[in-house]
């Protein structure tokens, strides 16, 4: 979603009041005339940002008003500026002009700064930018986990309401237990390496869900049925240590869904199995969008996945975000120069 600022907030504010009293209508009548002939802001109403970016107006709603009032044939010069267009609303998570440091130390280099965004139920969205961009932070930023000695030198990020910057690590702790999960080649599992598989998801369910031992042993089942196993009862009986890559990043995937979360974190999707072939992380997890009520933020450097499983992209580029829409305009009017070269080492990658 694209956050008003500055004066744009209050004006909103007042949207839907009636700014004369009718105390004496013959009185007042010059007044009321005035009132009602003034422009007044719609939720169709675009308006452009004291930066210089493009807004255009309710991309995401459907209306087909993309291009605002500059009409059907108009074609955006190319250039550096940043260029969002109108985000969901309703935000299960929502960052406002977040700003990463690599350490709290005075002149630290700024690893991404700026950081607008918002994340809708069910919506999957990709930080989608070059290894050093700064999407990955920006992700682990979301999770709370950036990595030491990194910091978030400003903004806020909300997840339901709930404050991230500045709290305490049991806060923290806790909402990644119950709210947010990461699925990552380079992240730990979550899974205790000598313990077979279906005990620990029935343990999980046990206690998150309240099941009794006999409906957590027969869920942990189904769950990794539903990643795609295809002997579940027989992965049930091993040790994390005993799969291999594929197969353990589905298990990790049945494991965070025993507990779902309200924002599942991935962290370059596609690198474990891109080379065999096997779906990716991503196209596992699409599948749960609707029944679990997930919301979706991907990290990746590969914007050729937009088509097929992307609802909205932001591309980051030197720790900012410089464009940001639907993936069907990202894909079909890209208009950051930087957005047509992903799109082209892309298009080069498959040949």
């Amino acid at each position: 979603m694209v956050v008003p600022e500055g004066p744009l907030a209050s004006v909103n504010d007042r949207v839907g009041q009636q700014p004369c009293v009718h105390v004496s209508l013959h009185r007042l009548r010059p007044r009321l005339q005035k009132c009602h002939a003034s422009p007044r802001l719609t939720p169709d109403s675009t308006v452009g940002r004291s930066s210089g970016s493009i807004t255009r107006g309710t991309a995401a709603s459907g209306t087909g008003r993309e291009r605002g009032e500059l009409g059907e044939h108009f074609i955006p010069r190319r250039g550096a500026r940043p260029v969002q267009r109108v985000q969901p609303l309703s935000p299960q998570d929502d960052v406002r002009g977040l700003q990463i440091t690599e350490s709290t130390q005075t002149g630290a280099p700024v690893l991404a700064t700026g950081i607008s965004l918002s994340v809708a139920r069910g919506e999957v969205i990709g930080l989608v930018g070059v290894t050093g961009s700064g999407a990955r932070e920006i992700a682990l930023a979301i999770l709370g986990r950036l990595p030491e000695p990194a910091v978030i030198a400003a903004g806020s990020i909300l997840i339901d309401g709930i404050e991230l910057v500045g709290a305490s690590r049991r806060a923290l702790n806790r909402l990644r237990d119950t709210r947010i999960s990461l699925i990552s080649p380079a992240a730990p599992t979550g899974l205790a390496p000598d313990q077979v598989i279906g005990r620990q998801l029935a343990r999980t369910l046990r206690r998150t869900g309240g099941l009794s031992r006999t409906d957590a042993a027969r869920r942990a089942l189904e769950l990794l049925e539903k990643v795609g196993l295809p002997d579940p009862q027989a992965t049930s009986l091993v040790v994390p240590t005993q799969l291999e890559s594929t197969a353990l990043l589905q298990v990790t995937i049945a494991a965070a869904l025993s507990q779902p979360p309200d924002i599942l974190i991935l962290d370059e999707p596609t690198r474990a199995v891109e080379a065999a072939g096997e779906p990716s992380a991503l196209e596992l997890c699409r599948g749960f969008l609707q029944e679990f009520g997930l919301s979706i933020i991907v990290a990746s450097r590969n914007l050729g996945l937009a088509a097929a499983t992307y609802d909205r992209v932001a591309v980051v580029e030197a720790g900012r975000v410089v464009e940001q829409a639907s993936a069907a305009e990202i894909l079909a009017s890209p208009r950051h120069p930087h957005t047509h070269s992903l799109l082209e080492a892309a298009r080069y990658a498959r040949g």
